[in-house]
């Protein structure tokens, strides 16, 4: 069965903004209100870093935008990735969202692209009546090299956020994730602890790197 990144037509994508390193796109996604985002940055840092900091669960409240708690609930084979749950702040009077997700690492061994799938696993976990559910979540990340010290990073997601949100409201602000996520992270592979190769287990198989974001780094 197609991902979600798979069915979404990319000739009904609206560049939202575009600067000297950043792209990013809102798409409409099949039976949902909410938008999807799709963001392109090129970062003056190696794959390697970047993976680093992907994988360093602690400081996510650092630079994942709105984040305010994440943390690893499970470790699972090298076939079936991580659980991770992570609480996202929302402004009063709605409340905070959590999202459990579990994200699966895949790499390209001719090209070195590495590919972080992300799917929502609602029911991991007991409902927690202080915050909302996001009952679904889809997404990735792409890292593909462009030298020593420079990689292209795809970051894609669509959030159905669950609860009172109007679906206009919602995708008002969905640039905020991405942009700032981005530029935060940005500055964080920057830091000297990201300079040393994450140990994390990626299975190599380019069949199982989902691309289908050539248009956007072209447009």
């Amino acid at each position: 069965m197609p991902s979600l990144l798979e069915k979404i037509n990319n000739e009904s994508c609206t560049l939202r903004l575009k600067n000297d390193w950043l792209k990013i796109f809102t798409c409409p996604v099949p039976s949902s209100d909410f938008l999807s985002f799709v963001g392109v940055a090129e970062i003056d840092a190696s794959r390697d870093a970047v993976l680093a900091l992907l994988y360093d669960i602690e400081s996510a409240t650092e630079w994942v935008w709105k984040t305010d708690e994440m943390r690893l609930l499970k470790e699972l084979s090298e076939e079936d990735g991580r659980v991770v749950y992570q609480r996202v702040s929302a402004p009063w009077p709605v409340s905070d969202r959590e999202i459990i997700s579990r994200s699966q690492g895949f790499m390209d061994p001719a090209t070195g692209e590495a590919y972080i799938s992300i799917e929502g696993l609602p029911d991991f976990l007991p409902p927690d009546s202080r915050y909302v559910r996001v009952p679904r979540l889809t997404g990735a990340w792409n890292i593909t090299p462009l030298g020593q010290e420079r990689c292209r990073v795809v970051f894609r997601l669509h959030v159905e956020p669950g609860g009172e949100i109007p679906s206009w409201l919602a995708n008002i602000a969905v640039i905020d994730t991405p942009y700032h996520t981005l530029c935060n992270m940005k500055e964080m592979v920057k830091r000297e602890k990201y300079r040393t190769p994450v140990d994390a287990p990626f299975k190599e198989s380019a069949g199982s790197v989902v691309r289908n974001y050539e248009e956007f780094i072209s447009a």
